[in-house]
């Protein structure tokens, strides 16, 4: 973003010189040179941040904070970036500008390839830089882009601005607001082709190759177009002071005020909030792919290019009141999330998203000063994007139980906007207009909810539905605006009631109590609830059970009757693939047979429920808050306690652990290994490929072992991937898939699935596409996606 800001840097330059400014030199760089540099550093610079967040993602559990976390570290570095391109903008001579900054591209070039011949690939680590349990997952995942994209990613972000500023201070013909629009072309270019065709078409190892080979262009066409700009370095310093004299010769060039500088800030912050904020919502709801973190991050770059690209995009009196209704409509389905639609949530998501940073993003565009003041402008608006990623990354999941950090992000930019409101221009009669039907919808919408939380309220029947609650705000308008209309009108009247700024206030306000309510409302039932870097976990209290969720989809039941409380149920009932596994799995001619049995993924611990006298099972759990609540002293879940096996957990990720134990030659010798540890319908794909399945064999006991695998999903129709992965191993496959439970099978012995008990639902695998083989190098969820027929 800071970026962005500095090319409009630009553009307010070139307007601001005269004729002299645009005229050819002789030997000059050409403008394509500078264009094509620019717009590749662009291109590039959006790429990185998608290649390195699919490396990561894997890593560390396929959770929606992976990506949050390498958004913070790319905002910190874009804000480190604009301090560097200041600092030598502003305070070196134009040839020191070129050198440092050259030698700086040349050494990054050379860090590149000592990286990629050491490691195969110079963005993916080696092993040893695996995350290991009990790390610190936020730090781990800044730790490794510090050492393999930070010092790349922070030369792209400042060779864009200064090669900009040499073009158009050293005499080349033609605006350099071309090369701003190739820049936006770049930025928008490379986000929308990654989830389209860099990821399907090439391997994580290719596409590192292909970016570094892209970035030793770059880096070439940089130096020769920085050592070019060097034919009159005493006009580019001359111009630049001048443009500084311009500005302080301005009649209405004011210094900005704490108020104006805290504004900036606070419009950065909540922009970017609620970018992070609507990424988590989407991943946590559906799944986490670059897909869905391409799209809010464009939604937001191309409402921060509208806006400053031209005052007419942005028109308060179009906007305003679509705020309102935005924040309104995304504060209830934010937190009825789990009965909606899903298609609906994201176009909610992506629509409030795009209202809201259009108003941010335009009272930034309004408010900003000139020439002279522009450098307190930029460094506000980096540092609140850093704070704002800091915010959702580091602060929210120490201080809310829940992804509330939407809801607050919505109700301050509110603030902010009564707040630009105080410190600039008023609207005129056509904007109050909009602002009255802004409150009459709001209304509408939300005085029928009030009964969610407000005791009794359902008395109120005339106010307790749509069709009602609206005729009766219009009339209420309606008689506001008549005497309204009278006062203006009378001869005494001077100044008409300021009811803008009351309406904004009581909206806002009104947005808050309907958030604390709803939030409320939410916790009332619920006996536990945790947010850490793996999700939000709660545990509801129903009338005869209790459950454990993972954002909207139950990880385990267990009935609260004492008598009932040791019966499986959800996804692992008696009838489900698992179940019928492990209660008809055969144990010897006397049946007599202890079993071993290992878990990927805990839940609840449901199914420790089939464990008998001698057998042992073994959990492996990424998250210790759900080992926290089957454990101890005074476990929510009795499952673990109960059971007469042999419980054992492993804290960490179970793939990497089970690889850990291999290599020291700990071979667990399992009958039977299941795998269900898939957060909401997120999938980590790592615990799918060639190379996993490769550890799940080395683990199992013999021939007649079987391996489960938990498919059930909304939106991922995960069976090509299970059967491609049998045919590589040559394991025999079945599916029991009933209900809502969708169990696949596979074994090395295809008599195992002809078993009583179990050959009555165990049916050959139903392919409705051709299957896929996923390796550590390449994975996409593009290919599974749920189709209507699947």
């Amino acid at each position: 973003m800071a970026e962005l800001l500095q090319e409009v840097e630009v553009k307010m330059a070139e307007s601001e010189a005269g004729p002299s400014a645009r005229e050819s030199e002789e030997g000059s760089c050409p403008i394509w040179v500078y264009g094509l540099t620019i717009a590749l550093s662009a291109f590039l610079l959006f790429q990185v941040q998608l290649i390195s967040g699919k490396y990561l993602l894997p890593l560390f559990g396929g959770t929606p904070a992976m990506w949050s976390t390498c958004m913070l570290c790319f905002q910190i570095l874009l804000l480190l970036g604009y301090l560097y391109a200041h600092a030598l903008g502003t305070q070196a001579p134009a040839r020191l500008q070129v050198s440092v900054h050259g030698t700086l591209l040349i050494g990054s070039l050379l860090l590149l390839a000592v990286l990629w011949m050491k490691w195969g690939s110079p963005l993916t680590p080696g092993v040893s830089w695996r995350p290991k349990p009990g790390d610190n997952q936020v730090w781990k995942i800044l730790e490794l882009l510090g050492i393999t994209v930070a010092f790349p990613f922070f030369l792209l972000s400042t060779t864009g601005p200064l090669l900009q500023k040499w073009y158009s201070a050293s005499g080349n013909p033609g605006s350099p607001y071309r090369l701003y629009a190739l820049s936006n072309a770049g930025s928008l270019l490379g986000l929308v082709s990654y989830p389209f065709l860099i990821e399907w078409a090439f391997t994580i190892r290719h596409q590192t190759w292909l970016w570094s080979s892209a970035y030793a262009v770059f880096t070439v066409f940089a130096t020769v177009a920085g050592w070019r700009a060097l034919g009159k370095p005493q006009q580019i310093q001359t111009r630049e002071y001048a443009k500084v004299n311009r500005g302080e010769d301005e009649a209405d060039e004011r210094t900005p005020t704490a108020s104006k500088l805290g504004l900036w800030l606070g419009l950065s912050a909540c922009s970017t909030t609620l970018l992070f904020a609507t990424t988590n919502l989407l991943c946590e709801d559906i799944t986490v792919i670059p897909l869905l973190w391409v799209v809010p991050l464009s939604i937001y770059l191309l409402s921060f290019i509208v806006t400053f690209e031209s005052s007419r995009w942005y028109r308060r009196s179009i906007f305003w009141p679509l705020y309102f209704l935005a924040v309104g409509v995304g504060i209830k389905s934010s937190f009825e999330r789990a009965r909606g639609e899903t298609l609906f949530l994201v176009a909610t998501y992506c629509v409030t998203l795009f209202v809201v940073c259009m108003v941010c993003h335009g009272e930034l565009a309004r408010s900003r000063p000139k020439a002279r003041y522009l450098t307190n402008f930029y460094l506000m608006v980096a540092l609140g994007g850093a704070l704002g990623g800091g915010f959702v990354v580091l602060i929210a999941p120490r201080i809310f139980l829940g992804f509330w950090e939407f809801q607050t992000a919505l109700i301050a930019s509110g603030i902010l906007i009564f707040w630009a409101y105080c410190l600039g221009d008023r609207q005129g009669k056509s904007e109050q207009k909009l602002w009255s039907l802004a409150v009459i919808i709001l209304g509408t919408f939300f005085v029928p909810q009030m009964d969610s939380f407000i005791p009794d309220f359902n008395r109120w029947k005339p106010l307790n539905h749509e069709y009602y609650t609206g005729p009766l705000l219009s009339a209420m308008w309606l008689t506001f605006w008549l005497i309204a209309r009278g006062r203006k009108k009378a001869p005494e009247a001077k100044h008409h009631f300021p009811w803008q700024p009351v309406a904004s206030t009581l909206l806002i306000a009104l947005f808050g109590v309907l958030a604390i309510g709803y939030a409320q409302v939410a916790g009332s039932h619920m006996l536990f609830r945790e947010r850490n870097f793996f999700g939000i976990k709660a545990v509801v209290d129903n009338s005869n059970s209790i459950a454990l969720m993972n954002g909207n989809t139950v990880h385990g039941v267990e009935l609260k009757s004492a008598a009932s409380r040791h019966t499986p149920t959800s996804y692992y009932s008696e009838d489900s693939g698992i179940g019928l596994v492990l209660k008809n799995f055969p144990r010897g001619s006397e049946g007599k047979r202890a079993l071993r049995v290992g878990l990927i993924g805990m839940g609840v611990g449901t199914l420790a429920a089939y464990g008998r006298p001698n057998d042992s099972l073994r959990f492996y759990e990424i998250d210790p808050a759900v080992i926290q609540l089957s454990t101890g002293p005074a476990p929510l879940f009795h499952f673990l306690s109960d059971s007469p096996a042999k419980i054992e957990t492993v804290l960490g990720d179970a793939r990497l652990s089970l690889e850990a134990e291999a290599g020291r030659g700990e071979f667990q010798k399992f009958d039977v290994l299941a795998v269900d540890a898939f957060t909401s319908d997120s999938i980590p794909a790592h615990l799918l490929t060639e190379e996993a399945m490769g550890i799940y064999l080395r683990h199992l006991r013999g021939t007649d072992s079987m391996l489960a695998f938990h498919v059930s999903n909304r939106y991922l129709n995960l069976s090509p991937v299970i059967f491609a992965l049998g045919e590589r191993y040559e394991l025999s496959s079945a599916e029991v898939h009933l209900r809502k439970h969708h169990w696949i099978l596979l074994s090395a012995n295809p008599a195992m699935f002809r078993i009583p008990g179990l050959a009555e639902q165990a049916k050959p695998l139903n392919l409705t596409r051709r299957p896929v083989l996923w390796t550590d190098d390449y994975s996409n969820l593009f290919q599974v996606l749920m189709r209507p027929s699947s």
